[in-house]
């Protein structure tokens, strides 16, 4: 009795262990190949999201040439900065000695003629840029327009009559967020990826700070570190659903917990079946009412006894 008991008790519980075990190196295996896949991916949208940025803050770099090349005048900047413009542009702007005088278009960025070196928000950032002569960025900023925005400031240096270098002013973009890099982001969230775009403060302030993303919280994501200009900016992505596949894992468990069940079941019916036998050949050898061994069960007994003592 005690036999029949432990046998099936012993098949089930090492059926669970080994179950356990093959369940969790499957997940383990699952999550391997997507972080694997992730990756590749954030490898491969980071770079494209850099490059966006990039090509966004070139045009700064086109309205330095052509100041350069002006000794420090543009004619037309309207037309010129209509040439420049595109969706993911808000405005593009120059500063000539930190103060914004021409913005286009004009129209409802009026309040962004300011002096850029004295103000309360952009005067430290604005000051190292100049000092230094780095192309800065801050944000994201909400826009008067709506939406939020990068501001990009390129510092321009000219030389004099003598040849000495001298601060000539700003060329300033603002693109739009998240629609200057949206092509990539997009094709994260059709992936079933959630993402968060993240970058330094300043190079003043190395914490980082929000740009874009579509998710409240990240679980364990794989990063992509990209530089733009000075600054540091990082990407990370995960699977919208986990980086666990519960739907693959769910029919594993419960497909083998179906066949530790049925093999348990199954040791348990030959127990009974041997008992069966033990019982059946019993009645055999034995009267029923009396236990007695009947004729049948008395000749096998003397047989063996008469085999043992001829």
């Amino acid at each position: 009795m005690k036999k029949k008991t432990i046998v099936p008790l012993i098949v089930f519980l090492v059926g669970i262990c080994l179950l356990s075990v093959f369940t969790y190196n499957t997940n383990v295996q699952i999550q391997k190949d997507r972080r694997t896949i992730a990756k590749l991916n954030v490898e491969t949208y980071g770079q494209r999201i850099e490059n966006d940025i990039e090509n966004g803050i070139e045009i700064t770099d086109t309205l330095k040439q052509l100041l350069i090349n002006g000794n420090g005048q543009i004619i037309d900047f309207s037309k010129i900065a209509e040439n420049l413009m595109s969706y993911s542009i808000q405005s593009v702007q120059l500063a000539p000695n930190g103060v914004v005088t021409e913005v286009y278009p004009e129209e409802g960025n009026e309040a962004g003629k300011i002096d850029l070196l004295k103000d309360s928000k952009r005067g430290e950032i604005s000051n190292y840029a100049k000092d230094h002569n780095i192309t800065i960025i801050q944000g994201p900023i909400k826009l008067k327009q709506g939406g939020s925005g990068l501001v990009v400031r390129n510092p321009i240096y000219l030389e004099d009559e003598n040849g000495q270098e001298y601060f000539w002013g700003f060329t300033i973009v603002i693109l739009h967020v998240p629609e200057i890099f949206e092509d990539s982001t997009n094709v994260l969230s059709k992936f079933k990826y959630n993402y968060r775009l993240s970058r330094e403060t300043s190079v003043l302030d190395k914490k980082y700070v929000e740009v874009d993303a579509n998710c409240d919280k990240m679980i364990r994501p794989v990063t992509y570190n990209l530089t733009v200009g000075k600054e540091k900016w990082k990407l990370e992505i995960m699977p919208r659903a986990g980086w666990s596949n519960s739907k693959t894992l769910y029919l594993i468990f419960f497909g083998g917990l179906s066949l530790v069940l049925l093999l348990t079941g199954l040791t348990i019916v030959l127990f009974l079946l041997d008992e069966r036998r033990v019982e059946l050949k019993e009645l055999a050898h034995k009267d029923v009412l009396t236990k007695l061994y009947n004729r049948y069960g008395f000749d096998e007994i003397a047989e063996k006894m008469i085999s043992k003592n001829p």
